[in-house]
């Protein structure tokens, strides 16, 4: 699968700034049990946090993340997935505490807008003359500034709708995949095309590492170092709120 991601990014005075507090307070909190933590926090760093492959991911290791009502537009093309996104969306709102709104047919894309996700449906006629890929375009682009995203441009080809889920946890913030060096059984929907750890829907610990990256104790700018010893206070604290499935002995919680 072909990617390309770019974070444009705004440095002021050399220093990390962090962003002020989402529009809508998160009030979920993620819990993993002792024993799981470290590789929870191995996962979600891997995610998150760690630069991943390509020209545009010369950034900052700090927190990216939206704040605030988030706008998704859709090409002419794109119309076919409205019912799909609308309810990925839903979902998403109840993890993280974003409002989406999904715009009227027909709204053009905005460039570099605030808070918007463009998405574009390619024909199968046009991807190899466009992206010089033959049919799979799966791509996703976030545009931002001291860690907050502003805009994100999402491209698929339209026999591939199937990375839908995939494109939309990288612009949700978690730019790198899951694609671990030794043997695992962690899944998750961020990891390569056609290998055993890819699965079709958000994992319990894709889930879980969405809840945790808008846990309103984690700020967008944040630093990499800071972020990881809020998210080990956040997931080691109160109740199980998720079957998270061993890395050991995957075992997939319906959500």
């Amino acid at each position: 699968m072909r990617r390309n991601r770019r974070f444009s990014l705004l440095l002021l005075t050399g220093l990390l700034a962090a962003s002020g507090p989402a529009a809508a307070e998160n009030t979920v909190e993620p819990t993993v049990p002792s024993r799981l933590a470290p590789s929870f926090i191995e996962f979600f760093d891997t995610l998150a946090l760690t630069a991943d492959f390509g020209p545009f991911n010369r950034r900052p290791a700090w927190v990216r993340k939206w704040n605030g009502p988030v706008t998704v537009t859709l090409s002419a093309p794109a119309e076919k997935l409205r019912g799909e996104i609308e309810r990925l969306t839903r979902r998403v709102s109840r993890w993280t505490g974003l409002a989406f709104s999904v715009a009227a047919p027909g709204t053009r894309p905005i460039a570099d807008g605030s808070n918007v996700i463009n998405i574009r449906l390619i024909p199968q006629s046009d991807t190899g003359a466009t992206f010089s890929s033959g049919d799979i375009v799966c791509q996703t682009e976030t545009h931002g500034m001291g860690g907050a995203l502003h805009t994100g441009y999402m491209v698929i080809s339209e026999r591939y709708v199937d990375c839908l889920k995939h494109e939309f946890m990288h612009v949700l913030g978690f730019d790198s995949h899951w694609r671990p060096a030794g043997r695992t059984n962690i899944r998750s929907v961020l990891a390569l095309r056609d290998t055993e750890m890819r699965t079709a829907d958000f994992s319990s610990w894709d889930i879980l590492a969405i809840q945790l990256l808008y846990n309103q104790r984690i700020h967008a700018g944040m630093p990499r170092g800071r972020s990881l010893v809020i998210a080990n206070e956040v997931i080691r604290r109160g109740p199980q709120r998720a079957a998270l499935p061993s890395p050991n002995g995957f075992r997939q919680t319906n959500w």
